[in-house]
């Protein structure tokens, strides 16, 4: 994620990230070009759920992060 956050910050491409879940240190992240997170778990889960239903999850926080995206957008100035 970092590589592509500094490829889109030299273009000047906002860019926002989706992962399964954030580290401790991941606001880090913030200072290589990637604007925002988003997790793709939507509710507390075992590991073994999250992996099993990866495709749903990655599917659904996608659907979230364009949404909120969308709206942030719509704001009037």
């Amino acid at each position: 994620m970092q590589g592509v956050g500094e490829r889109a910050a030299k273009k000047g491409v906002v860019a926002v990230g989706l992962s399964g879940s954030l580290g401790r240190d991941a606001a880090q992240i913030f200072e290589h070009g990637i604007a925002s997170l988003m997790t793709t778990v939507d509710a507390p889960m075992s590991l073994e759920e999250a992996l099993g239903r990866a495709e749903e999850l990655y599917y659904l926080g996608a659907v979230r992060m364009f949404r909120f995206i969308k709206a942030g957008m719509d704001i009037k100035k």
